[in-house]
This record gives C-alpha cells, structure tokens and sequence, in this order.
C-alpha cells in the first residue's frame, strides 16, 4: 500500500493503518535512531524509541503532508533519539574516537548526501581541537552548552562562543570545497 492511502488512513485514526505502517518502517525507524545513538543506548532504548516514534505519529497523524510519511517518521525518530540522549547520564564520557565516516552518521543512500555528510566530518576534523571535541558534543551528541563546559572545564558561554566560530570555520572550509550554504 502506497504511503498516501496510510496518512489518509491513519488520519481517519485506522488503527490498521497503524500496524501497516509499523510493519513497513520499524527497520527504517529503528535505524534512524540507532545513527543518531551513535552506539550510546542500548538495544531497549532504542526499541522504546521506536516505539514512542509511532506513538508520536499516531497522535500527531493530522500535521503529516501527503508524501511525507517516511521524512515525517524520520523526523519524529531523530527527535525521540536525542530526548533518549539527553536523558544519559550527563557525566558520561563520550568517545570521539568513534566518529569518523564509516562511524554511522550516514543513514542515507543518496550519494550526494553521503559525500556531503563525509565532507563535513572531514572539515570538522580540520578545525583541530577544542572546536572539534565541541562540535562532535554539540551536533552528534547533543549535549548542551553547559554539560560540555562541564565536562571540558569551560564557561557554558566560552562553550556557546567557541561553536560559533567552529561554525564559522566550518562554512568557510565547506565553502571552499564547493557547498553552498
């Protein structure tokens, strides 16, 4: 069944067209979330995510556009991940060794968004450290100025100040790698 016939389905509150679509996007789902986890929640966490992304879709099913389920379910999954990494433990020690290209940032099988995601890791790469530790915590892990200040001995302000200029940095080395920003 083709996406458009769930939303209207799911809008008149089906609760069938809940399960087809559970059936049709828990892998899609369950991966978005275990990118954007980056190997930080455990298998539970991830399936309670999940599981709250179609819950969210449910309740929410009245804003989805037609043709948007799977970026809305996306979306909805992203989201849900990152509410699961806020609520970590705010004093645990992230590895930034584990990021790079092959680190699974990549959910995507456009070719173009891979090699931009890819360029951007290796910007990041560039702007050396503490930027690069910050960002990586900023825009990976989601963490906030203040658990990063915490964590790296920094003013939650010189933490706000620093990522704007890695930002900056950032566009200038996409910038000069072809990305228009």
């Amino acid at each position: 069944m083709d996406d458009s016939m769930l939303i209207k389905r799911l809008k008149a509150k089906e609760t069938s067209a809940l399960e087809d679509i559970i059936d049709k996007y828990t892998r899609l789902v369950s991966a978005v979330i275990g990118n954007v986890a980056c190997g930080y929640l455990t298998a539970e966490d991830i399936e309670e995510a999940t599981e709250d992304t179609f819950i969210a879709l449910w309740y929410n099913a009245e804003k989805i556009e037609e043709h948007k389920l799977k970026a809305y379910l996306c979306q909805i999954a992203k989201n849900k991940a990152r509410d699961k990494l806020r609520r970590l433990d705010k004093n645990n020690v992230v590895s930034l060794d584990s990021v790079d290209a092959d680190g699974g940032f990549l959910i995507s099988d456009d070719i173009e968004e891979k090699t931009a995601s890819i360029s951007l890791l290796e910007a990041i790469d560039e702007i050396g450290e503490p930027d690069r530790e910050i960002i990586i915590r900023r825009y990976y892990y989601y963490q906030t100025s203040a658990a990063i200040g915490k964590i790296m001995n920094m003013n939650p302000q010189t933490v706000r100040t620093k990522i704007s200029r890695a930002k900056e940095k950032l566009r200038k080395l996409l910038t000069e790698r072809g990305f228009t920003l």
